[in-house]
């Protein structure tokens, strides 16, 4: 279970709210740490509110992130335009990509049974991405 941050993000925290729910293959994103994360279709666009600084996640954190066309050169995941939705499992973490730490918008907080998800999220290193679902309760 996790609670929305309706007062640091409201407009990110709304937006989620109102798109729930979602399933999506969730990817494991070795490169920022113990970071999992998967991909809104179609692409969302959210201002920029409560964003994160360099080594300012936490275990338990949700993130929205947006990466404009053509940010990077070529298409990561074969995405030239990407918006997802990450949770940073354990510490020592930092969403991640080819031109450095990724500031993202923080916009709720895992709250119950943070250590389960984390061994799942641990062995989709191994094991590859698996379906992950977020729906209102």
């Amino acid at each position: 279970m996790a609670e929305l941050a309706e007062d640091d993000a409201p407009k990110t925290s709304h937006n989620v709210w109102n798109m729930l729910p979602l399933k999506a293959p969730a990817l494991h994103d070795i490169w920022s740490g113990q970071v999992v994360f998967f991909f809104l279709e179609p692409t969302r666009v959210f201002e920029y509110e409560n964003v994160s600084r360099v080594l300012d996640v936490c275990p338990g954190d949700l993130y929205y992130y947006y990466r404009a066309p053509h940010f990077f050169r070529g298409a990561p995941y074969g995405k030239a335009e990407a918006s997802e939705i990450g949770l940073v499992y354990d510490r020592d973490s930092q969403p991640w990509g080819p031109r450095g730490a990724k500031g993202v918008n923080i916009f709720g907080q895992v709250v119950e049974n943070l250590d389960g998800f984390a061994r799942v999220c641990e062995r989709m290193i191994h094991q590859g991405s698996k379906t992950i679902a977020i729906e209102k309760i």
